[in-house]
């Protein structure tokens, strides 16, 4: 009997050690478990926030190319600009520009002597607005140009005069020409379009305004030339004061002022422009800018000038 009461006693004894032993391996496995479940506490715990933040981060992965894309775009808005400046022309495309021209008309004594005896060396100087149209390579400039054919005394006669027949001659002429020149260009650099080389003529009419001075004149030093004007003299009247020099044909004497066509004298009412050839080196920097260096041959002498447009 006492054997069986001391039986259940140790029984019970190791009964309560065991259920105490697992207690405690329960709780250092549940602690266990929760200290290895601490680093994912930063995440969600349903699998729908999971998907959410999943998208949310491949958006913000997404937004970052986006973002490195849109920088090669800022080169592009700043060389536009330049585009709109820049001076190669397009074809089929018509350019105008509105300027001023200047030249410099030479009328050289040389061809002066090959129509008449005597004259000089005179120097025209001519400027005015000038209106440009290009398209395709051809070119027509349109000018209103002031001439100044004011002239200081020289001797002058017909080839066919004898030595009798000398006139002072003497100008304050003016001029007012409308001109037009046809030119085709030869671009010097196509890729740029900046320098161009352009060939042609032109053509024009003068209306003349000013006076013509002419007399007959006499020799009044014994070693007068017809090249040394200062060494002659206006005849004053006929037979005065030398006979030889100073006749009553041409009734020319002191100031006298040539009538024009109009009123039946030989001074012209108008006057052509025929310029052929004409070469021109034009420089565009940019669009709306050029520039233009002339040169040529005219009827009336050789001419070289310079003009500037701004584009419409």
């Amino acid at each position: 009997m006492y054997h069986c009461k001391r039986s259940r006693r140790l029984a019970a004894g190791v009964h309560a050690r065991s259920a105490a032993l697992a207690a405690s391996l329960g709780v250092l496995c549940f602690a266990s478990s929760a200290r290895a479940q601490l680093p994912d506490d930063s995440g969600p715990d349903d699998p729908r926030a999971a998907e959410e933040q999943a998208g949310g981060e491949a958006a913000q992965g997404d937004a970052t190319p986006a973002a490195s894309e849109e920088k090669p775009k800022a080169p592009e808005a700043e060389a536009e600009p330049a585009a709109d400046n820049a001076p190669l022309e397009k074809d089929g495309k018509a350019y105008r520009f509105i300027g001023l021209r200047f030249r410099n008309v030479i009328v050289p004594k040389f061809m002066i002597n090959l129509f008449a005896d005597g004259g000089a060396t005179v120097n025209v100087f001519t400027a005015g607005p000038e209106l440009t149209t290009r398209k395709d390579g051809f070119e027509i400039d349109l000018a209103m140009s002031y001439a100044d054919y004011s002239m200081d005394p020289f001797l002058f006669k017909g080839k066919n005069d004898g030595d009798d027949a000398w006139e002072m001659v003497s100008s304050d002429m003016k001029l007012l020409y409308l001109t037009m020149d046809l030119l085709h260009e030869i671009p010097l650099d196509p890729e740029e379009g900046r320098f161009s080389l352009l060939i042609g003529g032109g053509v024009g009419l003068g209306v003349v305004f000013g006076n013509l001075y002419r007399a007959q004149a006499y020799p009044s030093d014994p070693r007068a030339t017809p090249d040394d004007v200062g060494s002659w003299s206006r005849c004053s009247g006929p037979g005065a004061p030398n006979a030889f020099y100073c006749d009553a044909e041409h009734r020319h004497y002191g100031d006298y002022d040539e009538p024009s066509w109009i009123n039946g004298g030989s001074k012209p009412s108008v006057f052509p422009w025929i310029s052929f050839p004409q070469v021109s080196f034009r420089y565009k920097p940019i669009k709306q800018l050029q520039t233009r260096l002339d040169a040529g041959l005219s009827i009336t002498g050789f001419f070289f000038g310079l003009s500037a447009g701004y584009g419409l």
